[in-house]
């Protein structure tokens, strides 16, 4: 019994320290790769794509700081990669590409939101995606967006280590209670 005792005490404690080292990778500053912002009029419905990035890992965070004024917007995160015309200065993308997407392929649209105001969002992916923001505004009315877009990078997906890491942590005190009480028990006793 004593033995066992020694055992799951060293595995809980291996567990409180691994748990603590998580924590302290999740905490670690996250370094801007890129940022996207700028104020555009929307008219009635128009597209505009406020970001767009290529390989999106799990590492990696976006972080999305929307207004809207004058009228209700809808906010995408799609699952595509968007060509860049360098002859007129924009992206090859329209209402009726955006409209094809949603309908014949939903499983494209990581994220939709119809916001009002003041929106923010954060967004980290599960897998690499081709991840593009795209903003459309469906009311008969004008609307004016400001938008930024910022794309962190950290060493882990930091909600994936903070949930690890609060689920082995009482595991691992658990662990090691039994193993502390003895050993507190046979100091007091010499």
């Amino acid at each position: 019994m004593k033995r066992w005792t020694i055992i799951l005490g060293r595995a809980g404690t291996t567990l409180i320290a691994i748990s603590l080292a998580l924590l302290l990778v999740s905490i670690i500053p996250q370094p801007r790769i890129s940022t996207s912002s700028g104020s555009v009029s929307l008219s009635s419905d128009a597209v505009t794509v406020a970001f767009n990035h290529p390989n999106l890992t799990p590492q990696m965070t976006l972080n999305i700081s929307v207004t809207a004024e004058g009228s209700s917007l809808k906010v995408y995160i799609l699952e595509n990669n968007l060509k860049f015309d360098t002859t007129t200065g924009r992206y090859g993308f329209n209402v009726t590409d955006l409209q094809q997407l949603v309908n014949e392929h939903p499983e494209q649209v990581l994220w939709q939101q119809t916001i009002e105001g003041r929106y923010e969002r954060t967004y980290s992916p599960t897998r690499i995606v081709n991840a593009t923001v795209v903003v459309y505004n469906p009311t008969s009315e004008n609307a004016t967006l400001n938008y930024e877009v910022t794309l962190t990078s950290s060493l882990a997906p930091e909600n994936k280590v903070q949930n690890i890491a609060y689920w082995i942590a009482p595991i691992g005190i658990v662990l090691a209670l039994p193993w502390i009480i003895s050993i507190w028990i046979q100091r007091t006793h010499k």
